[in-house]
């Protein structure tokens, strides 16, 4: 039965008629709850903490919806609603008429009205000036801010959690004044909670609330005379005793056998607020403005903090590594490598100077630093112990078997050839720096060979391989493995910090009660959701010159194709870390978890992009599987458009575009149902 059809709720501002809700069977908050707030009155709503109270404010503020049970508000429209919570829920970095602004127009309120507003609430609540911040004031200070915030806009209804908590006995009875001065000559009706019990005896009417229903609802004096007690704390207490004797022994407390499962849910009873207003937008985007202004430090570092990314990684990454030690022992120099000192020229015999003094001179121009050694097992030591990267053994007669191996050719005995190779010893536990070591000894075999060669009157290009390698299709002749890394360290910047940042912004907006009180002042999701975005882009445009700059001017790294269609990819990129942040923020309801989850998945991401290896290189089950991941087609569609000059008629490049839009549509749609389930954005 809808509830206005009771004769004697005609009068009701609000009314709750068999009222249930839990979040899980074992959770029952409100248990066929009763309540009549009539208009023109003060209703004091009174219980200890985790009866129900605060489930029942969000309840009439439709941000909870009921299981089972009718609400009505005359009131009808959330801007005809004042709410002050019970946290402070204030912009700590926005001046006290920065406040009285950003609510203002969420109301509504013309900017002229808010100022007159403010000023007659600034005299009334005792507040210092209006230019104060709200994170210099005293914590009564802060309240009185957030009570005045409720008051702003002139509503029907005032819903008020804890107002007068850590406020003196003086403003309070003056708050009190003011409030029963609203409610007797201007017919407002008010709602409001408080700890104080006496201090509630001011009210019309009391509601004594205790495990999801309300022991008693009448005024102050008839609930006094009807328990025969002097106070209302005294009441209260008996009333309580009296429940729980009754519950004793009972198992319904928890989860009542007749709990109710109605075909549908309860219809919201507000009116929705429209989807899109300019005036809202516009508050939220400058007061995000606003909070960035006033943490420069914080601004500072995320800007910075893709210079020192892209500058330390050109550091680490852009050059190869050098000064790696190598043993070095040589049976046919007597005196050690001393002996390599003022030697002559070679005089193409097996009697001139020895080679091995050629070939180590042609090392250490290749950037490896020799250590002499007198033995096998010192060199080896030497490995073991870390200090050195391998050793060289060059044998008694190497000079000599190696002439009369490139004399003799065909007829060279085995003995000969043994004697003619250097054994190599490696330490081939590193990768990168053993297949470095390799191959300068290979190369430096072929320079010093062609120089001995060249020395003998004999053509240098016997030396080669019989290989040619031409100018490069794409690419540098001697690629760096910075090259290789840009795509991918440039993409995953673009992708993360977007991540942190709005992930950050938006959960300590939820978890300080901010954006709940965003909403229920009438911003929608939509507002928040584009007025983060828009101040996301402007940074990450900032970012991206300062990363391009790092990249491609400070170090020179290669970039051959459109810069237009770069540019377009890393927004695309950008905004797909944006639209993941929201999902992350919606989805988690700690700051931690959302962290963590953001960080998590960079990893995941860093790994998968084709950084750490060839993306061609991985088993091709996860290669089919990583080709449709948020970053790797991207990273792909990057190196083809900059270092190989490809465009959108590219399959490469056109599925780097269409995977991450994909993604952003997903992480979207994902984010506009989590909001919806847990009603963030309604």
């Amino acid at each position: 039965m809808d509830p206005r059809e009771d004769l004697g709720l005609r009068e009701a501002a609000v009314s709750v008629r068999g009222a249930y809700k839990r979040f899980s069977p074992t959770s029952v908050v409100l248990r066929g709850l009763d309540m009549t707030v009539l208009e023109g009155t003060i209703y004091g709503l009174l219980g200890p903490s985790g009866c129900g109270k605060t489930t029942l404010l969000r309840c009439l503020l439709d941000r909870t919806q009921l299981d089972a049970g009718e609400i009505y508000v005359k009131a009808k429209e959330l801007r005809n609603i004042g709410y002050m919570p019970q946290e402070l829920a204030l912009y700590q970095d926005l001046t006290i008429a920065e406040t009285f602004n950003f609510y203002g127009r969420l109301f509504g309120m013309h900017w002229g009205h808010i100022e007159d507003r403010g000023l007659d609430l600034l005299k009334f609540l005792d507040l210092p000036e209006s230019e104060r911040f709200i994170g210099h004031l005293s914590g009564g200070q802060v309240r009185r801010v957030s009570f005045a915030i409720a008051l702003l806009h002139d509503p029907q209804l005032l819903i008020l959690d804890e107002p007068t908590a850590g406020v003196d006995p003086i403003l309070s009875a003056s708050i009190w004044e003011r409030l029963l001065k609203m409610a007797v000559s201007q017919k407002k009706t008010i709602i409001i909670t408080t700890h104080y019990i006496e201090e509630a005896r001011q009210a019309h009417t009391i509601g004594l609330m205790r495990h999801g229903v309300l022991l008693a609802e009448e005024s102050p004096q008839q609930l006094m005379a009807h328990q025969n007690c002097s106070n209302l704390e005294q009441a209260f207490l008996q009333l309580s005793q009296r429940q729980h004797d009754q519950i004793r022994g009972c198992d319904d407390l928890q989860e009542p056998e007749d709990y109710p499962s109605p075909s549908q849910c309860p219809r919201p009873h507000l009116k929705p607020t429209s989807l899109w207003n300019v005036d809202r937008f516009l508050a939220q985007l400058m007061k995000n403005f606003v909070w960035n202004m006033r943490n420069i430090p914080m601004l500072l570092f995320v800007l910075m903090l893709p210079a020192f990314q892209a500058i330390l990684c050109n550091v680490i990454l852009g050059s190869e590594p050098h000064n790696m030690a190598l043993g070095v022992l040589s049976a046919e120099l007597p005196h050690g490598l001393s002996d390599c000192e003022h030697l002559p020229p070679y005089n193409c015999s097996a009697q001139g100077p020895p080679l091995s003094c050629s070939y180590l001179e042609v090392l250490r121009h290749k950037q490896l630093k020799l250590k002499e050694f007198k033995d096998l097992d010192s060199a080896r030591q030497s490995v073991e112990r870390g200090e050195s990267w391998g050793y060289l053994y060059f044998p008694e007669n190497y000079t000599r078997a190696l002439m009369e191996r490139i004399e003799s050719g065909q007829t060279v005995s085995d003995q000969v050839l043994d004697e003619s190779l250097v054994d190599v010893w490696l330490d081939m536990s590193n990768l990168w720096v053993s297949s470095m070591i390799k191959r300068d000894m290979i190369l430096g075999v072929v320079d010093y060979v062609k120089n001995l060669l060249l020395t003998c009157n004999f053509s240098p290009e016997l030396a080669d391989i019989p290989l040619k390698f031409e100018e490069p299709i794409y690419g540098m002749v001697i690629p760096k493995f910075i090259h290789f890394c840009t795509p991918g360290l440039i993409l995953s910047f673009c992708f993360y910090l977007p991540i942190m940042f709005t992930t950050g912004a938006i959960m300590m907006e939820r978890e300080a009660g901010l954006l709940e009180r965003s909403l229920i002042a009438g911003m929608t999701i939509l507002e928040v959701v584009v007025a983060h975005t828009v101040l996301q882009l402007l940074l990450v445009t900032a970012q991206n010159v300062v990363i391009f700059i790092s990249f491609y001017v400070l170090y020179y790294n290669p970039f051959y194709g459109s810069l237009t269609l770069i540019m377009a990819l890393v927004w695309l990129v950008e905004f797909m870390g944006i639209s993941y942040a929201f999902l992350l923020a919606v989805f988690f309801d700690s700051e931690k978890l959302a962290t963590y989850a953001g960080v998590g998945t960079i990893v995941l991401m860093f790994i998968m992009c084709g950084i750490v290896w060839p993306y061609q290189g991985m088993h091709w089950a996860v290669r089919t599987m990583v080709s449709y991941t948020p970053l790797q087609p991207a990273v792909e569609a990057y190196r083809a458009i900059a270092e190989r000059a490809w465009g959108l008629e590219n399959p490469i490049v056109r599925h780097g575009f269409c995977t991450t839009l994909a993604w952003i549509a997903i992480f979207s749609s994902a984010t506009y149902y989590i909001a919806k389930k847990k009603k963030l954005g309604t």
